[in-house]
């Protein structure tokens, strides 16, 4: 049967498109909430093709559709509209709270969309800047012109950027938040820059004139309290005059609000945090450059580097430099180095390439999978990284390295430390204290490295047979035992699970990471004989929206049995009433399996115990 086809059918069964309230999907399985229980169909559902069971469970009509259940779900999208809202059934139940996580997912998903914007810009300045370094008489090029006005527009409308980025975030329409930065630059109000008067008030009360070009703070705060307003409105509006009344309200109340008070705090913010930070590294340079840079790994580790662009776009902006980006850049030497230093005292040749491999990818300017892949593992490696992050963000305090446009730290941003008129001393200076930071962290992680080699070597893995082992440390039980129909059955494929005693998640095989859940509770590897092995994350997670998970791996990488994929907090698992039982199942197990075979069931598992063998 065709997926449209399957895809209609599912709906039709379920009571038709009026009767579906939500859905969404996990890893195997389609989730519906109804409206009215007596339309749905399940027997029928049950008896089509394409379709391995069905189940219902807090009220979800759950499908289980097996490892095509994202082309199936893609044709009842184009069927029903954009996707609903998962979870949305439990919206209103609990009041929002402002913490340091949410902060760090709003700074995150502010920035993060308009990165590669920001990125572009800040590479064709320092490419840019290295032609004129070369060949100053093109300063005055007409070409050059252009070019550096294509640089500079990602950065001059920056609220244009950020207004729709921060409208996404906070659910308000984003042609709504496109004004507010419109508002902030508006033409007549740029004009009075100058004069220092905008000429505008706010029934009597004046409006603080600011150069908001190239701003960052005031536009999220102003987009921030056009949400607000708008969310608060809509509550009250009936809905045949949401349309006209909501908007109107929301743009005649936010904007001048904005312009008068917020506005003026994010821009006087913006410059006194720059301020504050010119203050800390004259004051306490050398200190300041080391403390940022030895705890560098463990700010990447926690997620909140991220905090830091914002404070990095608005030191361009301010001052024409950031001191922080430097210090970012070290890192990831850093971690390369600790990560090849590590890998050379490995015995494992599988695992020795997987360290090398994460080293040369930091080394490019993407540190997360050498920090969880080989220096969280290894506590000596860890250490390494902090001393090497440590002396390189020392130096470049000391040598007064500046970063002179936003990119993404790696060695292909080496351009944006070339200034126009300079020449190339900040890039060369920089250069050595990427060197530093590589050669201190590779000869701390060697020196401190002598046990780092796994005593038990991996299996060679054959093309008539395979071991798998535990994807955690805990109990391992037999996948009848889990307390899920679905899996208990062994409809998705045969394997086994563990009631894990630890967060930390291992790949149970080696093979390429073919699948990753939007809410991280799903791992698909596939090995190079053709297993579809699917790691599952507890039992109904995908209701936690990917929450108490954080993936170390991305859909491509090649991982070695063994290696750190994932975390999973099992007590925030726990706490949401769900089961954190980690189930390992072969998908395709009725094809290529012949016979299995479970050495370890009903027992503690210690990392990497081999618990089951398959022959194909």
């Amino acid at each position: 049967m065709k997926k449209k086809e399957l895809a209609s059918q599912i709906i039709d069964y379920l009571g038709g498109n009026n009767n579906i309230n939500n859905y969404w999907h996990c890893v195997t399985r389609l989730r519906f909430t109804i409206k009215d229980a007596s339309k749905a169909k399940l027997a029928k559902i049950d008896n089509l093709q394409g379709v391995l069971g069905t189940t219902i469970k807090s009220n979800q009509y759950q499908i289980v559709i097996g490892p095509n259940v994202d082309s199936v779900f893609a044709e009842i999208e184009k069927i029903l509209g954009p996707q609903q809202s998962d979870n949305s059934q439990d919206q209103g139940k609990h009041r929002f709270k402002i913490t340091g996580k949410v902060i760090l997912d709003v700074i995150s998903g502010v920035f993060q969309p308009i990165l590669p914007a920001l990125v572009a810009g800040g590479m064709l300045k320092g490419i840019l800047a290295i032609v004129l370094a070369i060949s100053p008489g093109l300063e005055k090029n007409t070409t050059m012109a252009l070019f550096n006005l294509i640089a500079d527009v990602p950065f001059y409308f920056l609220p244009f950027l950020l207004a729709i980025s921060s409208a996404r975030k906070f659910k308000l329409n984003e042609f709504l938040g496109i004004c507010m930065a419109g508002a902030l630059l508006y033409p007549t109000f740029v004009a009075k820059i100058a004069s220092g008067h905008s000429g505008l008030t706010l029934f009597g009360l004046n409006i603080p004139v600011f150069n908001y070009a190239s701003s960052v703070f005031p536009v999220i705060l102003g987009v921030g309290l056009m949400a607000i307003i708008y969310h608060f409105v809509d509550r009250f509006i009936p809905d045949v005059l949401k349309l006209v009344v909501v908007p109107a309200i929301t743009l005649i109340t936010a904007v001048p609000i904005a312009m008068w008070i917020l506005a003026p705090l994010g821009a006087y913010g913006g410059q006194y945090l720059a301020d504050g930070i010119v203050w800390l590294f004259h004051k306490a340079g050398l200190l300041a450059g080391f403390l940022l840079g030895f705890f560098m790994p463990l700010i990447v580790l926690t997620g909140m580097h991220q905090s830091t662009s914002p404070i990095q776009i608005q030191n361009i902006a301010t001052l024409g430099y950031d001191y922080l980006l430097p210090v970012s850049f070290v890192h990831n030497l850093a971690e390369s180095g600790a990560a090849f230093g590590t890998s050379l005292r490995m015995k494992n040749k599988e695992l020795r390439a997987a360290g090398l491999s994460t080293s040369f990818s930091a080394f490019i300017g993407i540190s997360e999978p050498a920090l969880y892949t080989v220096n969280v593992v290894h506590k000596s490696s860890m250490l390494a990284a902090m001393c090497g992050s440590g002396v390189g963000g020392m130096l470049t305090v000391l040598l007064g390295i500046k970063c002179y446009a936003f990119v993404m730290p790696g060695i292909t941003s080496l351009p944006v430390y070339v200034k126009a008129g300079q020449g190339f001393t900040n890039a060369l200076l920089m250069i050595i204290c990427l060197i530093a930071a590589f050669l201190t962290s590779a000869l701390v992680a060697v020196i401190l490295g002598g046990k780092v080699a796994r005593e038990n070597e991996t299996k060679p893995t054959s093309t008539q047979s395979m071991t798998f082992s535990t994807p955690a440390a805990g109990v391992v039980i037999p996948l009848e035992d889990v307390a899920d129909s679905v899996f208990a059955s062994k409809t998705i494929g045969d394997g086994f699970a563990v009631k894990p005693s630890e967060g930390s998640i291992y790949a149970p095989v080696s093979g390429k990471v073919t699948m990753l859940a939007e809410t991280k509770h799903g791992i698909g590897i596939t090995t190079n004989n053709g297993l579809e092995v699917l790691i599952h994350l507890g039992i109904d997670t995908v209701e936690l929206k990917g929450n108490p998970f954080k993936l170390f791996i991305k859909e491509g990488d090649e991982v070695v049995s063994g290696q750190k994929i994932a975390f999973m907090d099992i007590k925030q698992v726990k706490d949401s009433g769900k089961d954190p039982t980690v189930i390992v199942v072969i998908t395709n197990s009725k094809d290529k399996v012949k016979n299995i075979k479970y050495t370890l069931t009903n027992k503690p598992a210690a990392d990497f115990d081999e618990i089951m063998s398959v022959q194909l």
